[in-house]
């Protein structure tokens, strides 16, 4: 089944932020050990497939914490962040766009249907 998760970003201590995914990020900041705050969300139909291309590429920048999530924190500087976020932008703009390009295909199918199978 298809389903809308969430892409989350949580700023842990100074430059150490998480990128993960959820079906409520407010709750999983509730479990996340280091006290976090939460910087931002996207949400996808993929997003488990965003998420590990994040990671892969932020893999170089990883750093391993305790607690639950432990392996998906990043050590980024102002322009990891910044390439972080332009990123997360990009992927929800394509997503959108392929989104509603489906409904307008949608939507023109079902009139060329109806159109043509009138009885």
């Amino acid at each position: 089944m298809i389903e809308l998760k969430y892409v989350y970003i949580m700023r842990g201590t100074k430059w150490n932020f998480k990128i993960g995914i959820s079906n409520d990020p407010e709750r999983r900041l509730t479990e996340v050990s280091h006290n976090p705050k939460l910087i931002s969300t996207y949400r996808f139909f993929n997003a488990h497939s965003i998420e590990k291309i994040l990671h892969t590429i932020f893999n170089r920048d990883r750093i391993t914490r305790s607690g639950s999530g432990k392996t998906e924190w990043f050590m980024l500087g102002v322009g990891g962040i910044i390439r972080l976020r332009l990123t997360l932008l990009f992927f929800k703009i394509i997503h959108d766009a392929i989104i509603g390009a489906v409904l307008v295909a949608l939507v023109i199918f079902i009139i060329w249907f109806f159109k043509n199978n009138s009885v």
